[in-house]
């Protein structure tokens, strides 16, 4: 059997897979210049449709050139969040890609409930949510986002947005319970990008004094065992 080889991160909450081998450099630096990305969006908002284009606007101001970007309405019911992502994607990953996220995503879901990283993604989905006030038992709508490194250094980020009447808690992960927001509105984005490695070296040192602790309090390595890697 091939090997399949992955690493897997959080960044602030959102999902970052790593697919194949990559030097820890280069990793370091996708991993401090999303978390900045990421910081300034969430300050800007929790709403994920406000925040997207913030945040992309942020790592290309940084470095990542994009390649290509879209955006598109799915009409979904009963998906998993895994099958969403992979609806996303589309023909971007390879074969080899879409195993290695299957396999960050399935150790991801082994976790306890109550370990740091399912609790991180928990509690970013619930600061991306929206639940009426009048009814708590009505649906919340929240939105996703997640990164994928490929073989070749391409960064496609992609973010969806569901809602669903089941707790968010970490059964979202695994269970097909999201539905398609009934808005007729955009619900998935994707940005394709490489990062220019020549222009992020002279503006590393920057990137890193403006995040501070946080490059050690929002980034958490989830390493896989040794028979999946």
């Amino acid at each position: 059997m091939k090997n399949i080889i992955f690493d897997t991160w959080l960044i602030n909450g959102n999902i970052t897979v790593f697919c194949g081998p990559h030097e820890d450099s280069f990793k370091k630096d996708i991993l401090s210049s999303s978390l900045f990305g990421e910081l300034v969006a969430s300050k800007k908002s929790d709403n994920p449709v406000v925040s997207w284009p913030t945040y992309t606007a942020t790592v290309q101001k940084i470095g990542w050139m994009g390649n290509s970007r879209g955006n598109q309405r799915l009409d979904f019911e009963n998906s998993s969040l895994l099958s969403l992502i992979g609806e996303c994607a589309g023909s971007t990953l390879s074969k080899d890609e879409r195993q290695a996220l299957t396999n960050a995503w399935g150790h991801l879901t082994n976790l306890q409930p109550d370990s740091p990283a399912i609790r991180a993604i928990v509690e970013k989905l619930q600061r991306n949510a929206t639940v009426s006030e009048s009814n708590p038992h009505a649906t919340a709508s929240t939105a996703a986002l997640l990164t994928i490194i490929r073989n070749d250094k391409t960064v496609v980020t992609l973010q969806v947005t569901f809602e669903t009447t089941h707790e968010l808690e970490s059964e979202l992960l695994v269970q097909p319970v999201l539905n398609a927001i009934n808005n007729d509105q955009t619900n998935s984005w994707q940005l394709c990008c490489l990062l220019d490695e020549r222009y992020y070296n002279e503006i590393r040192e920057d990137v890193l004094k403006k995040l501070g602790c946080k490059i050690e309090t929002k980034l958490l390595h989830i390493p896989a065992p040794p028979d999946l890697n």
